[in-house]
């Protein structure tokens, strides 16, 4: 899940894991469904990128989860 605001309006958030787009919510809140692959030790880092409606965007930090089985 992922909070996004603006002044103008927030028109959509995509969600990006190891920088590849994985999925777009549009309406809040926001939020994207993934299950972590059952690969040992594997690292993933995500990240959610929200859009104005003037399409001015922005990142939030990275938030890095390992698979443990």
């Amino acid at each position: 899940t992922a909070n996004a605001s603006d002044n103008i309006g927030v028109s959509r958030v995509e969600f990006y894991i190891n920088n590849v787009l994985n999925c777009t919510d549009l309406v809040a809140p926001y939020s994207c469904s993934w299950v972590v692959p059952q690969q040992v030790n594997r690292t993933y880092q995500i990240k959610s990128k929200a859009y104005d409606d003037a399409g001015n965007s922005g990142f939030s930090a990275v938030v890095t989860v390992t698979s443990t089985r």
